[in-house]
């Protein structure tokens, strides 16, 4: 028996380098189709149900289908053409979908072929952007309800930055690059990434917060505007959802409303912690959380993103002391990084909603996120100076 040949075959001999690149577009395609097809589908079915159980449900299966694929558009902020007026104003929360699927088609292909450096991986990615982004494309050329649709190039613009930048995070990960990256940074930058890290944290925090006790101070006028928004169950679902789908939108206003520009809300009206200016505000049962007046506290609300400056500084310490003109620069850095992540939030999370009363809703971007960034940094400096003064004091006040 130890004389017989060993079962299985001779062994595989390992890929030729010409056969690994052979299967890169092969898998950045399958990839992309993927996260399209998921995506589609997922927003299908739900938009399907929903057409079903309403009273549009014997309109036939194609409206749903051509409804779902403006949703799926949508996702990736894409604009909605209507007769009344460009629609901007779009949830944020669908963004993750089409997001998340990307990052794990990129984790999938990048661990499918092997990648073994910058040029494999930079091929996946344009290959997965390009087809992705063509999908995009196809599904704007057919999608599309009661005269809302949605511009070819627009969404080929749009869905293929969303490929490109999702993709890339997936495939960088699924590779490994990303230690290699993160390794080869400088220290004072690895340190005000744990900085920024931890601003940002404390900023969604405090943004929650404020949209939390605000909904609870005015929760009588919340609950009356959905009663009459939505007299029926079905109707009340619908609006739920559509409430949660723009529940981070209402957390991006909050921050800026802490942050003190605050936001517009249409007609004119500016909504910010020192004053309630402009027109009525609009009947959005959400809305019903805006005070008629500003809170006689409000403006405390300014610590906030002062404090969160802070808990970046202490995260910071806790890392390993730097000399102060270092934790300053590193603190510099970090709410600066911070700042245009808000303001890039803000500008995602704002738009119009026709071309009437609610053509200009939400946070000026730049405007807050230069807020953000300046309230963060004195809050981090004061920490960080406290921090290097204190020890100090009491052996000063004993020589003295």
């Amino acid at each position: 028996m130890l004389e017989r040949p060993v079962t299985g075959g001779a062994p595989k001999k390992p890929r030729e380098r010409a056969d690994v690149v052979a299967t890169l577009p092969v898998a950045a395609i399958t990839a992309a189709l993927w996260a399209a097809g998921v995506g589609l589908v997922v927003i299908g079915v739900l938009t399907s149900v929903a057409w079903a159980v309403s009273s549009r449900g014997a309109d036939g299966i194609s409206t749903p289908l051509r409804a779902s694929g403006t949703i799926w558009l949508a996702a990736h902020h894409v604009p909605v053409d209507t007769p009344a007026g460009p629609v901007t104003l779009l949830p944020l929360l669908l963004l993750a979908l089409p997001v998340v699927l990307l990052v794990r088609a990129g984790r999938w292909a990048a661990r499918i072929t092997s990648l073994s450096g910058r040029n494999d991986a930079a091929l996946v990615v344009v290959a997965g952007t390009a087809v992705y982004a063509f999908v995009g494309f196809l599904v704007a050329e057919v999608a599309g309800i009661a005269d809302a649709t949605s511009s070819p190039q627009t969404a080929l613009l749009c869905c293929g930055a969303v490929a490109l930048l999702s993709l890339s995070a997936g495939v960088l990960v699924g590779s490994g690059m990303h230690r290699s990256l993160i390794a080869r940074l400088p220290l004072l930058v690895r340190r005000g990434a744990v900085a920024a890290a931890t601003t940002g944290a404390a900023l969604v925090a405090a943004a929650g917060l404020t949209l939390l006790v605000a909904l609870a101070l005015r929760f009588h006028t919340v609950s009356s505007l959905g009663r009459e928004a939505a007299p029926g169950v079905l109707d009340a679902a619908a609006l739920l959802l559509v409430s949660l789908a723009y529940l981070p939108n209402l957390l991006v206003w909050a921050l800026a409303y802490a942050a003190g520009p605050g936001f517009a809300i249409g007609g004119g009206a500016v909504v910010d912690p020192f004053s309630v200016s402009g027109g009525l505000l609009p009947g959005v049962p959400v809305l019903g959380a805006i005070p008629q007046d500003p809170p006689p506290g409000a403006p405390l609300l300014l610590l906030l993103p002062v404090l969160a400056g802070m808990a970046g500084a202490a995260a910071l310490r806790r890392r390993g002391r730097l000399d102060i003109v270092d934790e300053a620069v590193v603190l510099l850095g970090s709410s600066a990084v911070v700042g245009v992540v808000v303001g890039v939030l803000c500008w995602l999370s704002a738009g119009a909603l026709g071309s009437g009363r609610l053509a200009d809703v939400g946070p000026d971007g730049l405007v807050v996120g230069l807020a953000v960034a300046g309230l963060t940094v004195a809050g981090g400096l004061l920490w960080s100076l406290g921090a290097h003064l204190l020890p100090h004091l009491p052996r000063r006040a004993w020589h003295a």
